[in-house]
């Protein structure tokens, strides 16, 4: 018995279809430079399938810290056809892609817009405790903040 469920195990695998393999994809430019002993590199590719990628980057002294900028871009053909182009930043910010393909988050509803008023007011009053400010001076600085927040105080 134990043979006989080894040889259906075994049958159904080799009956699973399989993957099929690509060719490998021809490389039509391919250029490339560094990493320099300052840390900065650049390279660029295209290959015959429409896939194009370019990137340069180079060592940054952040605050205390070192790290490291980069910006490129790329484009392929997606399955379904579409034209794909990316562009990028990357830095101490992070990374900021854009790309028209990329989802855009709706607009923020009012109730949502009037909360990350306060919030920012709060915040902003805060600060001004912290700082030692008078009376006078944090409702003259939340004054003109409300007005940059449109929250109209009655």
């Amino acid at each position: 018995m134990k043979v006989f469920v080894i040889a259906v195990l075994i049958g159904v695998v080799a009956a699973m279809p399989q993957d099929a393999v690509k060719p490998p994809v021809e490389i039509i430019t391919s250029e490339s430079e560094g990493p320099n002993l300052d840390g900065s590199y650049k390279f660029k590719f295209e290959t015959a399938d429409g896939v194009k990628r370019e990137e340069e980057g180079a060592q940054k002294q952040i605050g205390e810290e070192s790290g490291a900028t980069s910006r490129g871009s790329w484009s392929y053909t997606a399955p379904e056809g579409d034209k794909i182009e990316l562009t990028f930043v990357a830095d101490e910010n992070g990374f900021q892609p854009q790309g028209a393909h990329l989802p855009v988050a709706p607009e923020p509803s009012p109730a949502i817009k009037r909360a990350l008023a306060i919030i920012a007011r709060t915040n902003a009053a805060d600060e001004a405790r912290a700082a030692g400010m008078s009376t006078k001076q944090k409702l003259q600085m939340l004054g003109l903040l409300d007005q940059r927040l449109g929250l109209n105080r009655k």
